[in-house]
């Protein structure tokens, strides 16, 4: 018994794009978190924010490329 069902190849790549993305939004995010810290010994974001800002990106940019691709057919 499966639980959930198998990725198509389209999703599967959207959703690598959507992982890339937000992994670049974790990273960018804590330079700049850091980089302030290094200057003004307080930070910019909390961890929560930072969180929650790449977890929603790599979702949403998921979500929106499947969307594009349904609309298409």
């Amino acid at each position: 018994m499966k639980l959930f069902r198998d990725m198509s190849p389209t999703e599967s790549t959207h959703w690598k794009k959507g992982a890339i993305l937000g992994f670049y939004t974790y990273m960018l995010l804590l330079f700049i978190d850091h980089m302030y810290y290094l200057y003004f010994e307080k930070n910019v974001f909390s961890s929560n924010m930072i969180f929650w800002s790449g977890l929603l990106t790599a979702f949403g940019l998921q979500w929106i490329l499947d969307f594009r691709e349904k609309m298409k057919r």
